[in-house]
């Protein structure tokens, strides 16, 4: 299954051992525009140091935490420069009414021809097929 990953879930997948192995699922096809995953860049150090003061991990289990999460994602996700998907980007942002900002995830997958993998509503309604983690845990299963 081909899916564009919204930043928020793909960090919350990356924080668990489960959620790491999800995305290293080799049925599906993972994507990431590129100014997500500057946002993802910033995204999972602050939210390891909050995760490493909040349960008393040692510094040197977070920082591994942190290598951990970057390798699956190079490992298991194409980063999509913006020249692939910008040709699109006045439909998209015309189509991402609920939150501008989410406009490359939404013309990513315009352009993939792909679905978006999300828990939130900010795509609802932008014409392209949307994935909560639940829905798609129960689709791995289903095609296991």
């Amino acid at each position: 299954m081909r899916l564009v990953v919204d930043t928020s879930v793909l960090v919350g997948e990356l924080l668990r051992a489960s959620g790491r192995d999800r995305i290293g699922d080799n049925r599906l096809e993972l994507f990431l525009p590129e100014q997500m995953w500057d946002e993802t860049k910033v995204e999972i150090p602050r939210r390891v140091r909050t995760l490493a003061r909040r349960c008393g991990l040692d510094a040197a289990i977070a920082d591994d935490l942190v290598a951990r999460c970057l390798h699956a994602i190079d490992a298991n996700v194409v980063i999509l420069e913006e020249g692939v998907y910008a040709a699109v980007e006045d439909e998209a942002r015309a189509r991402s009414c609920r939150d501008p900002g989410d406009w490359p995830v939404v013309a990513s997958a315009l352009v993939l021809k792909a679905g978006i993998w999300t828990n939130d509503n900010d795509f609802l309604g932008t014409g392209v097929a949307t994935w909560t983690t639940e829905s798609l845990a129960a689709w791995l299963e289903r095609h296991a």
